[in-house]
């Protein structure tokens, strides 16, 4: 039987149930987040100390506070090119919002500037341009 590893749970999957299968990964809660998210495998992810990464952002427009699960840190810590919609959900309005509308709490820096700062470090991630061409198209945002 042939398989697939699921990018939110990483289990292999059947191919006849995949999916299904990850259709309930993105089954959307009652905040409007999705139950999971894609994240890099556990063996694949940053082990660097969370202890001064930020984890807590605000959402400008709105001034709600929303935490970053520690699996989504350390998967783009690892590779800062995974989330290429420069956007996240905001449990305020309970939507997907532009990173550079939201700021962390613990350094007061904006989220996309954060981003961008992480990219330049780690250039070998950087997508090709046709996955960059494709991110632009479906986000209207271009990743550097």
């Amino acid at each position: 039987m042939s398989t697939e590893r699921c990018p939110y749970c990483h289990d292999d999957i059947p191919n006849s149930e995949f999916s299904a299968h990850v259709r309930e990964h993105e089954q959307l809660r009652e905040d409007g987040q999705q139950n999971d998210y894609v994240t890099l495998p556990p063996e694949e992810r940053s082990t660097q100390s969370l202890t001064d990464v930020p984890q807590v952002y605000v959402h400008t427009k709105c001034g709600t506070a929303t935490g970053m699960p520690e699996e989504i840190i350390q998967s783009y810590l690892q590779n800062p090119y995974l989330y290429l919609a420069d956007s996240t959900h905001c449990t305020g309005c309970e939507r997907q919002v532009p990173n550079r509308e939201c700021e962390w709490t613990e350094t007061g820096e904006n989220l996309q500037d954060y981003t961008d700062r992480l990219r330049r470090e780690k250039p070998e991630f950087r997508p090709g341009i046709f996955t960059r061409l494709l991110a632009f198209v479906f986000t209207g945002n271009w990743v550097k």
